[in-house]
């Protein structure tokens, strides 16, 4: 996992604006994740989070709310996100509001925060439309 620290490190140096969780959580072993947020996602509700999936070997960039119920508030002004976004069928259930994979290679740190960082900007750009 010394990768996934690596992005999360690297990420966090990248984007000051953003205030980081403190460690990469484990969530029996179903998939390892860290959430970030700026305080303009704060003051709607909403973090972003970066999630390794273990079960598919994935790596995907979640919107979050802060709570369950800012994420079933945000669900329907969401409902047409744009593919490869998916929608979470239940808001008030998942741990995400919507998801995104991201394309990581696994073996080239750079390449894979510069994706993670793209993946952000798309969904940033789309809050910005719905807001």
């Amino acid at each position: 996992m010394q990768w996934f620290r690596y992005l999360r490190s690297e990420l966090e140096r990248q984007m000051p604006a953003f205030r980081f969780q403190n460690s990469i959580t484990e969530n029996a072993m179903d998939y390892a994740y860290f959430s970030f947020t700026s305080p303009e996602l704060r003051e709607k509700g909403l973090k972003l989070v970066v999630a390794f999936v273990h079960k598919t070997f994935c790596l995907e960039l979640w919107l979050s709310g802060i709570n369950r119920g800012a994420q079933c508030r945000w669900a329907s002004r969401l409902r047409d996100c744009p593919m490869p976004m998916e929608l979470s069928q239940d808001p008030a259930a998942t741990d995400y509001l919507l998801r995104m994979p991201v394309q990581a290679v696994f073996s080239d740190g750079q390449t894979d925060v510069a994706s993670v960082q793209a993946a952000i900007d798309t969904v940033l750009g789309l809050l910005d439309r719905k807001s």
